[in-house]
């Protein structure tokens, strides 16, 4: 599942305990799906993706910069709101 943030966009909820916006180490390097889905920090989270890739046959998220992490996904749709073309999706746990 993917949302795209822009004004328009309607707020989904979902329960969690949110937070500040983590420190990323990356330093807006591109991640692979399969990387951020490893990392402690992201599983069972919302994750925010600036430039995220999809795979053009299965639709499903292939890469992208990881913004932000939060458990509650109107809180991390309310911190992302400006960055424009960042996608929000859910990463297992």
């Amino acid at each position: 599942m993917a949302i795209s943030i822009s004004a328009s966009t309607s707020v989904w909820t979902r329960t969690g305990t949110g937070g500040p916006l983590p420190p990323r180490s990356e330093g807006g390097r591109r991640l692979s799906w399969a990387e951020i889905c490893r990392r402690a920090d992201c599983q069972g989270r919302w994750v925010a993706l600036q430039g995220c890739r999809y795979d053009e046959e299965t639709g499903k998220a292939v890469e992208g910069t990881l913004v932000d992490t939060d458990d509650d996904l109107a809180d991390l749709c309310n911190r992302v709101r400006e960055a424009h073309g960042c996608a929000i999706l859910f990463c297992p746990g």
